[in-house]
């Protein structure tokens, strides 16, 4: 499938189609997407190659993702890709996907997609405050947007979920509720959402004159085995617990598994609320009430956003922060 294919199916000149393809200033907006059309119902594919060696683009994009151990792929990622991938193909991209493996150097990862030139611009997930990985793109000048804002003073593009407001909300519906002590099972703590579900965990106890105790935040890994074991040991070391805010639904499902085994039971004498990215909380027994943004959604902006940068638009003006929709299924119980 050609240019000249296209071109004849419209009766038009290859020129013309050319131009359209591009979105050209000259041609008009109808032609425009009436070759867009045409080229989408023939398979028309540019020669990516060739678009390489006129443009000095590669016509990709790079996804660095953290894994942190064996079989970690999880809803998360699956449905990041998938947005991110969705929209990239819209505008003729492709992603190509960097599985950052436990014990990887994160910014020879970098170093290798921006000394290879093998990506236009990069998307970055599990930020923190002062990330070294956005402090050498920065200076290297490659294109990037985060999943996730820092605490850096130089300005960068980023696509976030307001986890402050999210933290403040879970914690205030726990103890309007009725949960005298209930626990923040956050991300892991170098992580700057797991910070700021903190400050409004944090927010919900001082709006209503309480002071949250020492125990009654613990950071721990984004993974099912993870959530379990920290059921087990709560319940070990505070039987008193009645109710958590699990900020990830990963967690939550192993989080369920270690109440089984302690012997409690949701909602009937513990509530749970969680996050995530998925409508997995639906699907657990019991469905648990959640805070959700899809990562898909997420993915898509990401992706927009790092085309726009790469387009040429300024940092400065791709900056958002979106708020999670809350699912009440009735998993937090009054007591």
């Amino acid at each position: 499938m050609t240019l000249r294919t296209v071109a004849g199916h419209l009766g038009l000149s290859i020129t013309t189609v050319s131009r359209a393809l591009k979105r050209g200033s000259d041609v008009k907006g109808e032609t425009v997407a009436k070759v867009e059309a045409a080229a989408r119902s023939l398979g028309y594919r540019p020669h990516l190659g060739g678009i390489t060696l006129r443009t000095g683009r590669t016509h990709a994009i790079g996804i660095i993702l953290p894994l942190g151990g064996e079989g970690d792929v999880n809803k998360f990622v699956a449905s990041l890709i998938e947005g991110v991938s969705a929209f990239a193909k819209t505008v003729g991209y492709r992603t190509a996907v960097v599985p950052l493996l436990r014990g990887d150097d994160p910014i020879s990862a970098l170093k290798d997609l921006v000394e290879e030139q093998s990506v236009d611009g990069i998307i970055l997930t599990n930020t923190t405050p002062q990330d070294e990985r956005v402090k050498f793109l920065l200076q290297s000048g490659t294109p990037f947007v985060t999943f996730g804002r820092t605490e850096l003073f130089s300005a960068h593009a980023y696509v976030d979920v307001d986890h402050e407001l999210i933290g403040a909300t879970a914690g205030g519906m726990l103890l309007d509720s009725g949960h005298a002590a209930p626990v923040l099972v956050a991300p892991p703590a170098e992580l700057t959402y797991s910070k700021q579900f903190q400050r409004g965990w944090q927010q919900a106890h001082a709006a209503r004159g309480r002071s949250p105790s020492d125990h009654s935040i613990i950071c721990a890994a984004n993974t099912a085995n993870s959530g379990r074991e920290v059921a087990v040991k709560i319940l070990e070391t505070s039987p008193v617990t009645s109710a958590a805010f699990i900020a990830n639904d990963d967690a939550a499902m192993g989080f369920l598994s270690g109440l089984w085994q302690s012997g409690r039971r949701v909602p009937q004498d513990f509530g749970i609320i969680t996050y995530g990215g998925t409508r997995m909380h639906s699907f657990m027994s019991p469905p648990l009430s959640a805070f959700i943004f899809p990562h898909f959604d997420t993915g898509q902006r990401l992706a927009m956003f790092l085309i726009r940068l790469i387009g040429g638009e300024s940092a400065d003006m791709l900056r958002e922060v979106s708020v999670a929709e809350f699912i009440d299924l009735g998993s937090h119980l009054s007591r």
